[in-house]
């Protein structure tokens, strides 16, 4: 874990390895600990699970947040890979890239007043199953459809739902998620402690509860008569009340609609809540005409929450986008070269458990901010910071940070002893 913190190269293994000076001795077994899934991460993402609890209050609810990414790879032969849409290409056209598929759970720590810190707690490899030739055994064709229920994104969120809420022993928890997870497996997947709260489709079909049921043998009644659309909705409504919210860049106001004790066919049988936002006005400068973002429809499966709740957890799912970004731009989650099946499915997971360990160890401690910074413009202080003070401390307790090379069996490091004096003279 200190080698992938410390290493400012390509995101390897063998360069995880060289950062913390074992290159000269027997490299073949710390890959065989992701090869023959020698790491507990299990273990590892419960120890961080519950350390996340525990800063909680016990009245409070864990808010989890759920998404997918994928990481981009170049061998053919890597397990896993195979042709995906791009979601971040261009809106013209269909981007299709060489990836693999991995679903993420972080949880939310809450930092000042408002805010909080998104800390992963699964990282996990979500394939497709290969599509056989088609005019492959009927055998086989039957074991891929199989497979693809098994492995169908949507089923693997529900399992993944499901085992978190049996270890939070009976503690309310909120799942948060975009449009994607909006579906029956994940909201039908909520026990009596479990909420979701997710995007919902501007034209989707909502219903008002039944007004009376069925006495009879026949099937009892879950929807009464059918409402308006979402979006429907919005434009008929004329009076919107002003909440205000935190964002990543302050606090902003929202004009938003709630409608309780409404139906849908996603949840079944139980009353859900719905909230519209108005679309919110922005100018790219103060010579550009007036723009509006679209409007977004929310589902919360708790006709109880606040809006004002409702509007803020939702707000808070973009943690988990920050997450990604962190994984793939500072840790090179993607970067891994190992094709195995078992080392594909750990080692990712390991990064992102180094990653989550490292925020929770950096959130005890009080960053030292430029003198060109002021307390009143910093919320949060960004990955690249905690790493870099990171860093020093690291190379402030080692003295010059570098291992004695002389000492194996090995060629000296090239300039090593001019830059290790270079290094000791300007601490001094």
């Amino acid at each position: 874990m200190i080698g992938i913190l410390l290493n400012m190269g390509r995101h390897t293994v063998s360069r995880a390895i060289d950062t913390i000076g074992h290159a000269q001795q027997d490299w073949s077994a710390i890959y065989r600990l992701f090869e023959r899934d020698r790491v507990d991460l299990e273990y590892i993402q419960q120890v961080i699970r519950r350390h996340i609890q525990a800063t909680n209050a016990p009245s409070e609810p864990v808010i989890a947040f759920i998404d997918d990414t994928l990481l981009k790879k170049r061998g053919q032969k890597v397990h896993g890979t195979s042709w995906k849409l791009d979601p971040l290409g261009p809106k013209f056209t269909n981007n299709f890239i060489w990836a693999q598929r991995y679903m993420q759970i972080s949880l939310a720590q809450k930092q000042t007043e408002g805010h909080c810190r998104g800390i992963p707690i699964l990282f996990q490899h979500c394939p497709v199953p290969r599509k056989p030739k088609k005019t492959a055994a009927p055998e086989l064709w039957n074991e891929y459809r199989v497979l693809q229920k098994k492995m169908a994104l949507p089923q693997k969120a529900s399992e993944a739902i499901l085992k978190l809420q049996k270890d939070l022993k009976g503690q309310k928890i909120i799942i948060v998620g975009d449009g994607g997870y909006t579906n029956k497996s994940v909201c039908r997947s909520m026990t009596e402690n479990g909420i979701y709260l997710g995007r919902l489709r501007k034209n989707a079909n909502l219903f008002a509860p039944p007004s009376e049921q069925n006495t009879g043998k026949g099937r009892k009644k879950y929807y009464g008569e059918a409402l308006p659309s979402p979006e429907e909705m919005r434009q008929q409504n004329e009076n919107w009340t002003e909440v205000v919210a935190h964002t990543g860049n302050g606090e902003h106001s929202f004009k938003i609609m709630s409608v309780p004790d409404v139906r849908s066919k996603i949840t079944g049988n139980r009353n859900i809540k719905v909230l519209i936002i108005q679309p919110l006005r922005y100018r790219l400068s103060s010579k550009t005409k007036l723009l509006y973002r679209e409007a977004a429809y929310l589902l919360c499966t708790d006709p109880e929450l606040s809006p004002e709740h409702i509007l803020q957890y939702y707000l808070w799912r973009w943690e988990i986008e920050l997450n990604f970004k962190d994984e793939k731009s500072i840790f090179g989650i993607h970067q891994s070269q190992m094709r195995t099946q078992k080392s594909v499915d750990c080692f990712p997971g390991f990064v992102a458990a180094a990653y989550s360990l490292f925020l929770l160890t950096a959130s005890c401690q009080q960053p030292q901010y430029p003198k060109w910074r002021t307390e009143k413009t910093i919320w949060r202080v960004s990955t690249n910071k905690l790493l870099a003070d990171f860093r020093i401390d690291c190379l402030k307790n080692n003295k010059s940070g570098f291992p004695s090379y002389q000492t194996r069996n090995a060629n000296p490091l090239l300039f090593h002893d001019l830059w290790e004096n270079v290094i000791q003279a300007a601490m001094n």
